[in-house]
């Protein structure tokens, strides 16, 4: 089914439905969060009982957004829908059992723009040329000629700046700069979001930052940088795992290097990977696949079962791999 005809179906299931629920992946980023909220706003406006689901808490980073407030962590037993939207969730097991059971969720549909994503649901819509799963959230208002109200336009915002890096990445194309024009028409602010955001850090975030920026080390001949973070380090500092949001874009800045890691201890055991690329060198989306994760070719990640040592050391072969058989450019 070609992206038109999937957003075709998915505005119908939204204009048909009077009970939505709208929610993302596990452990929401600021797409998810982003995303999940704009469509939360616009469909409210447009006369339709939403319930805005989040199983995890929302980061705190994001808990200024509008509508968090009337987000819900846990649904009745009893609770039926006549759609599901789960937003930017690369595959269904991203939710960890978190959805209801299908004879509960109505038509789920499936809103996502991972190249590398396993589409979904009764009804998926992926494209990978979509910058932010805000992107689709657009295009799907658009499709049935449904306002974006300033709510909205924030959330959109956060959901681009978020994915985009701020217009910095490779995947900030024309849609995606002039979705922001528009969003800053329709309400947006952007100085203060980047103030909620950028400009504000607590002590313990910058004692967790340096820590972690001291286990930086180097490999595959310089051409990535590997910072970790572990419990003992955010117990240390006083901080939260909120903390290390865009930690791995600092260690793709050093110098030389071609891929920034980012390795955590995963709660349940195991290891977390986020790796953030130079596009002229490297699809970092491949390498996690290959690792059993995914992403886009400049931003990926996975879960690995291995403690931190080992993780880094799989990690490290796999790019130095990929940086030196023809699949880094």
């Amino acid at each position: 089914m070609s992206v038109a005809d999937a957003l075709d179906r998915a505005a119908e299931a939204l204009r048909s439905s009077s009970n939505l629920l709208v929610t993302s992946h596990r452990r929401p980023d600021g797409d998810g969060c982003g995303g999940m909220v704009a469509l939360t706003s616009i469909a409210r406006r447009a006369g339709k009982t939403v319930t805005l689901y989040t199983p995890d808490l929302v980061p705190r980073r994001y808990k200024w957004l509008p509508l968090v407030p009337t987000s819900v962590q846990r649904l009745p037993a009893t609770a039926r829908f006549d759609a599901t939207f789960v937003l930017d969730c690369a595959d269904l097991s991203l939710c960890e059992g978190a959805l209801p059971a299908p004879a509960a969720r109505g038509t789920l549909v499936d809103l996502d723009h991972h190249a590398s994503g396993q589409p979904f649901g009764d009804v998926a819509v992926c494209d990978p040329q979509a910058a932010s799963a805000g992107v689709l959230v657009v295009r799907l208002a658009d499709h049935l000629g449904w306002p974006i109200d300033p709510d909205a336009a924030t959330a959109l915002y956060v959901s681009l700046i978020s994915d985009t890096g701020w217009f910095r990445h490779s995947n900030t194309n024309a849609e995606a700069l002039h979705i922001a024009a528009r969003l800053v028409d329709c309400g947006a602010q952007p100085a203060a979001i980047a103030g909620k955001l950028e400009e504000r850090s607590s002590a313990s975030k910058l004692r967790l930052m340096g820590a972690a920026l001291s286990s930086l080390e180097t490999a595959a001949r310089g051409k990535v940088a590997v910072v970790s973070v572990t419990q003992a380090m955010v117990d240390a500092s006083g901080g939260s795992w909120d903390d290390i949001e865009g930690l791995v874009n600092w260690a793709r800045g050093v110098d030389g290097v071609h891929v920034g890691v980012l390795l955590t201890t995963a709660r349940g055991g195991g290891t977390r990977v986020s790796m953030r690329a130079r596009l002229d060198t490297i699809d970092v989306g491949a390498v996690a696949l290959g690792l059993g994760g995914g992403g886009h070719p400049g931003a990926a990640g996975c879960w690995l079962p291995d403690e931190l040592p080992a993780a880094r050391a799989r990690v490290i072969a796999a790019l130095d791999a990929a940086l030196g058989n023809g699949r880094g450019r």
